[in-house]
């Protein structure tokens, strides 16, 4: 308590430090995480939207479209994949699950494109730079 009394701090003191504590946590807000957007997933043939479902926690569902060669979606929660294809090379399938906005899943052969759209699309990289 004697190194208190020897820094001779008065009510003003007090006053300025809660003042800045106040601005930095207001500064801050902007960076805290908030609530989470609809996310969507976009089901596109022939650069026709086909269908839109939106991803959401429990879902389970399973659609099929026809073509040139077959495509089986499937949505599991807020995730959506090709689980199934009849295509030859498999790169639908082997693309994985999308589960953030802006990433994208193509089966070129029947000319299908899924696309998540909404929530917060994440950024991967930053690039910058003049390019001479």
């Amino acid at each position: 308590m004697s190194w208190l009394r020897s820094l001779r701090l008065k009510p003003g003191d007090f006053l300025i430090a809660a003042l800045v504590l106040a601005l930095a946590a207001a500064a801050s807000l902007p960076f805290l995480p908030g609530r989470t957007e609809n996310l969507y997933a976009e089901i596109y043939q022939d650069q026709a939207l086909i269908k839109r479902v939106l991803l959401t926690d429990g879902l389970h569902d399973t659609i099929t479209i026809d073509g040139s060669v077959a495509n089986t979606i499937e949505f599991d929660g807020r995730s959506v994949r090709f689980s199934q294809s009849t295509c030859p090379d498999q790169v639908c399938v082997r693309t994985g699950t999308l589960a953030r906005s802006g990433q994208t899943a193509v089966c070129l052969p029947n000319r299908v494109i899924v696309r998540l759209t909404g929530g917060d699309p994440e950024i991967d990289a930053i690039a910058g730079g003049a390019v001479h």
